[in-house]
């Protein structure tokens, strides 16, 4: 027999209100997710950026939408100009469609990036502030937000820089700072490098250097990685820290170059610093020689700056502290001095020193030892 017609009423009554119950709070659940969704799209972000190298107007915004990027319609945009920052009068300038289609006006496809590109003969020779305005529409036509972006499309105008700390001259072995302050019109990230460069006293050059702007110390064991001295980072001034060879064979006038340039490949004007650098140079007796006893043998040096220079031999040179005597005290000027070679002085381990007499640290020692026979 059938259990269902043993309920009592109100029994019956519970089990026809219950699914009803279910059914209405499902629904009122269901609004309410909608409800919390906007179908509207959503312009995530958006660019406006000018190329100066190619004279182009690059457009692109983020574009997604809830019901999903499929059901995107268009996104439109328009384009005005006016000839300052602070100008309240803009002229409209164009009107397109952003798309998401790949080259040529777009960069990737179906990446929820639409972009429009503005080659040079359509913008020619328009320059001033310009500003677009972008809205998207989706197929059920929703729309999003309008979102403005500005950018500057002038022509580039390069780096511009200033010697604030340089020495006037150096000695051999000294630690040297340069500092220089570059600015660029377009802004301090214009700025891609700055570098010096060296006009020796050779003739030759040497570099190029770079000067940073990163705020690191100085450390000699970390100079590769640009511990260059920098004392402030993205202060505008840009620092190199370089420790002087103390046996460099080069002294006299050196020309320092100093240059900045920027992302588009535009430099700055070039400063020109001249730094001297006193010292002298042996060029003879420098390798292993052999003299002569009571023969004349013409030493020879190159030297710069320097007023007097005393030379002196040793026939001990392989001991920890070499004994050398005084040949003769002459004018650096000369470049040489016609030595006459002692008596009795026969070794296979002499050596010539020559220095400046007022400053003792310019000097400088045959490279190799040299024999002196009977």
């Amino acid at each position: 027999m059938n259990g269902w017609l043993f309920l009592s009423n109100n029994m019956k009554k519970i089990f026809y209100i219950i699914p009803i119950i279910l059914i209405t709070f499902a629904a009122c659940v269901d609004d309410g997710i909608n409800e919390s969704v906007s179908p509207d799209p959503v312009i995530e972000s958006i660019a406006l950026n000018y190329s100066q190298l190619n004279k182009t107007l690059f457009i692109s915004a983020k574009v997604t939408d809830p019901q999903g990027w499929e059901t995107i319609d268009s996104v439109g945009f328009d384009l005005y100009r006016k000839d300052s920052v602070d100008s309240a009068d803009e002229e409209w300038f164009l009107a397109g469609q952003l798309v998401d289609d790949g080259p040529p006006l777009d960069i990737i496809k179906r990446d929820n990036v639409y972009s429009y590109l503005i080659d040079s003969n359509v913008l020619s020779d328009n320059e001033g502030f310009f500003r677009v305005s972008v809205q998207a529409f989706d197929e059920d036509g929703h729309t999003s937000n309008i979102i403005t972006e500005s950018a500057l499309v002038a022509p580039n105008s390069p780096p511009v820089l200033f010697l604030i700390d340089s020495p006037s001259n150096y000695e051999k072995g000294d630690t040297v700072i340069f500092r220089v302050r570059a600015t660029d019109p377009q802004g301090i990230n214009d700025i891609s490098s700055v570098y010096f460069s060296v006009l020796q006293p050779n003739g030759k050059y040497k570099g190029n250097w770079e000067l940073v702007d990163n705020g690191l110390p100085f450390n000699t064991n970390l100079w590769t990685l640009q511990y260059f001295g920098d004392e402030i980072a993205h202060d505008g001034i840009y620092t190199n820290t370089i420790i002087i060879d103390k046996d460099n064979e080069l002294q006299g006038k050196y020309t320092f170059y100093f240059i900045a340039r920027d992302i588009h490949g535009s430099q700055s004007d070039t400063t020109e610093k001249i730094i001297t650098v006193p010292g002298v140079h042996l060029i003879a007796p420098n390798s292993a020689d052999t003299l002569h006893s009571d023969k004349t043998y013409r030493i020879q040096w190159e030297s710069a700056y320097i007023s007097t220079l005393r030379i002196e031999y040793t026939t001990n040179a392989g001991a920890t502290l070499p004994d050398y005597s005084e040949i003769a005290t002459v004018s650096a000027s000369t470049g040489y001095y016609d030595w006459q070679v002692p008596q009795d002085s026969s070794s296979s381990h002499c050596k010539i020193k020559i220095y400046d007499p007022n400053k003792p640290t310019r000097s400088d020692v045959s490279d190799a030892e040299f024999t002196i026979l009977p």
